[in-house]
């Protein structure tokens, strides 16, 4: 039967078991969706699960049958009914690690036409599991004004950083609601880098050739790790319960190659043999910027009814007349001497007369990078510096 509406999703960016549960959920689909998103490794990259996770766990709230399954599957949700209770309270503990160095606002917002009804169970599921705040706008009669209302509440909420997640044509007057997430970071380094070593030096990018590029500079203590085929930096921010985890292949070994079989597994690996070690570090100040629909891709990653007429979302309005007409997510990162703000020359050459404890991080090639929360270790961000 066609659909007579459509859903938009639109994505920015308990007990320690619980949260545990959680986080190897959002962390697990962090992974599967690098390796689907089939980049070649010469593309930036920055996207936030611990952003499109929830957004999509609002919605799932509301699926019923098949639509569930895939949803559950997809993003490993489980079959625990309090398992989006889970997610909402992982949220809300890493909103705690805020001070006054740094900065997490994470808004969950439904908006929905002003005359369809929904259903109470799933108001107060929205409003339990995820803080959900529920807004009214007319998509049948001014469907651009309502696409406009929504941007500039997500702009709002990211601090300017996220504009135009909603792009033109996405809201049409068959569109009844539509679940935003959105997620603001902003972190000062535990040990900020100093302007004055920031230096012009190469990074050699994917196919060999070479830019110039502003390097910061640090002889620290910082969390490093040599693997067989890579080294790991983490760079903690101010509070030490949030990180920068730097993962830079051998010299000669593609990224891409290396990402194919960065599971979470893998990461799980890296993160437990972390250690601190006095390590010279050289990282480019980089800015990313990533945005893109996500319907393709997830139906590559098996997730397909929700999207079609096939679609079961009448724990939602208690009919059967909703779909997801697609999904949409913007990240932002921006790395300095100070510290990150997310929402991803001269060659110089510093030598050291010797250094016999020193390990040497030179992140002067491709790199992944992953922000993440260490108490739980929840990927917040994860991304890939392929040109700086």
């Amino acid at each position: 039967m066609k659909k007579l509406s459509s859903l938009i999703l639109a994505v920015l960016a308990g007990t320690v078991t619980h949260a545990q549960s959680a986080s190897e959920s959002i962390n697990t689909f962090a992974l599967d969706l690098y390796r689907s998103l089939k980049v070649d490794g010469n593309e930036n990259l920055v996207y936030s699960p611990f952003s499109i996770t929830p957004a999509f766990g609002m919605v799932t709230l509301g699926a019923r049958g098949e639509t569930l399954n895939q949803l559950n599957t997809t993003f490993h949700f489980g079959d625990n009914p309090k398992f989006h209770q889970w997610v909402g309270k992982l949220q809300q503990s890493i909103i705690k690690s805020s001070s006054a160095d740094i900065t997490i606002n994470v808004a969950n917002n439904a908006w929905l036409q002003t005359d369809y009804k929904i259903l109470k169970r799933y108001r107060c599921d929205l409003k339990g599991n995820y803080k959900t705040s529920l807004y009214k706008v007319d998509f049948i009669n001014d469907p651009e004004a309502a696409r406009k209302t929504i941007n500039l509440a997500v702009e709002y909420d990211t601090k300017q950083h996220i504009k135009d997640l909603l792009p033109q044509g996405s809201i049409s007057n068959l569109t009844r609601l539509v679940l935003t997430n959105a997620v603001y970071f902003k972190g000062k380094w535990k040990e900020p880098f100093e302007p004055e070593k920031t230096k012009e030096r190469d990074f050699t990018l994917a196919d060999g050739s070479r830019i110039k590029h502003p390097f910061m500079t640090a002889d620290k203590t910082f969390g490093y790790f040599k693997g067989n085929n890579f080294a790991a930096l983490e760079m903690d921010y101010k509070g030490e319960e949030l990180s920068m985890l730097v993962i830079l292949p051998n010299e000669g070994k593609p990224l891409s190659e290396f990402e194919k079989a960065f599971t979470a597994e893998k990461y799980n690996e890296v993160v437990k043999a972390i250690e601190p070690q006095k390590t010279l570090v050289f990282i480019p100040r980089f800015t990313i910027e990533s945005g893109f629909s996500m319907k393709k891709v997830l139906g590559e990653m098996g997730l397909t009814i929700p999207f079609s007429d096939d679609a079961d979302f009448s724990g939602i309005s208690g009919n059967k007349d909703l779909k997801i007409s697609d999904a949409y997510h913007k990240a932002f990162i921006e790395v300095s001497e100070e510290g990150t703000t997310a929402a991803a020359a001269t060659a110089v050459v510093v030598a050291m007369k010797s250094m016999p404890n020193f390990k040497v991080f030179d992140a002067n090639r491709p790199f992944m990078f992953i922000l993440r929360h260490k108490p739980t270790n929840t990927i917040l961000f994860i991304g890939r510096v392929a040109k700086p």
